[in-house]
Formats: structure tokens, sequence, C-alpha cells
């Protein structure tokens, strides 16, 4: 049996975002409206790779693992959401957004969500303020990765092999910055 939220049901649940906390319940309640709901089966593709995109997805409850190929780029769970807001409504989707388990979501175009935006600042603040969250979580991933990075080539070197990727750097003539794991020409 596939239940449906009403629209005080996702206005409630859109309200307990983080992201959305502080924009009005009208606009909530709007955009709750344009919400279109969809359950999943593990394993069910919400799209993939290629597919038209359809916009923003917000997840009510289950967990679904966004893919580009075969990486796995994030996993998704209840009260977070996702979408390429990069590409046009319409445009194909870059990535494959596949459940791992029971999943129930809300769809909401690219189109209305930018509406949304325009129609209420505090809107807009939300989405900047929550991709500015997302954005910093990556830098501190990345800056985990560039040390787990150096820690290998630090091996390699005590082990006699030099890394490939600085034969690479000499080859190219640039020198790698290993304080920020940067390129520079060299001086």
């Amino acid at each position: 049996m596939q239940e449906s939220l009403t629209l005080i049901e996702k206005t409630a649940f859109l309200s307990q975002l983080p992201v959305l906390a502080s924009v009005p319940t009208e606009a909530l309640a709007q955009l709750a409206s344009q919400a279109r709901e969809k359950h999943l089966d593990a394993g069910d593709a919400l799209f993939n790779e290629g597919d038209r995109n359809s916009g923003v997805v917000l997840v009510v409850d289950g967990l679904v693992e966004l893919r580009k190929g075969r990486a796995l780029v994030r996993m998704i769970g209840a009260g977070q959401t996702f979408g390429e807001l990069f590409t046009r409504d319409g445009e194909g989707h870059v990535y494959t957004a596949i459940a791992t388990t029971h999943s129930h979501v809300l769809r909401i175009s690219i189109d209305n969500v930018f509406d949304a935006m325009l129609d209420f600042p505090e809107f807009a603040v939300g989405m900047v303020r929550g991709l500015a969250i997302r954005n910093d979580e990556l830098i501190q991933r990345l800056l985990g990765l560039e040390n787990l990075l150096g820690r290998f080539h630090a091996q390699l070197r005590a082990a006699g092999i030099e890394p490939a990727d600085e034969l690479l750097y000499e080859s190219q003539g640039l020198v790698p910055q290993r304080a920020t794991g940067l390129d520079a020409p060299e001086s």
C-alpha cells in the first residue's frame, strides 16, 4: 500500500529540514503543493544517468545512493535533499539515483525551486546555506583524501618507489605543492 501525504504533512516535513527552517509556512505550503511523491523498492532507480532531469528530490524515508557510473558519490537518507541544480529542467541527469531500501521521496521541478527562490528570499537563503554546508563537507572530504594520499606517497618513498603522479608533475614541468595539494608552475 502506497500512502500519500497530505499537503499539511508535506509542509510539516519541509519545515523540519534544517535548510528550510527559516522559510515562511506559506512558501513551504506552496512548494509542498508542487511536490510529487514516489515510493521505491530496494534496487529501484529513481533516475538514471542521461534521463531527463525532473528536479530536486527530498527523501522522506529510506536511503538512496547517488552514483556516477560505478562510483558511489553519496548516500542520501531521510530528511536529506539532492538535485542537479546545475542542469536545466529537462536536461539529462549527470548521476544515477538508486534506492537501497524501500524509500519514499518527494520530487520538485527545478523551475518550481527557482520560482520559490525568487518569490521567497528566505528559501533562497536556505538553499545557499545548504549548498555552502555541502561544499564544506566536500572540502573536508577532499582534505582527508589529500592527507591520505600524502601518507601513501611517504610510504612509497620510504620503500624506494617514486609515486607516479609526481613523475607526471616532473614530465610536465610542474612542481607538486605538498602543503596544499595544488599544482603550480615551476619557478
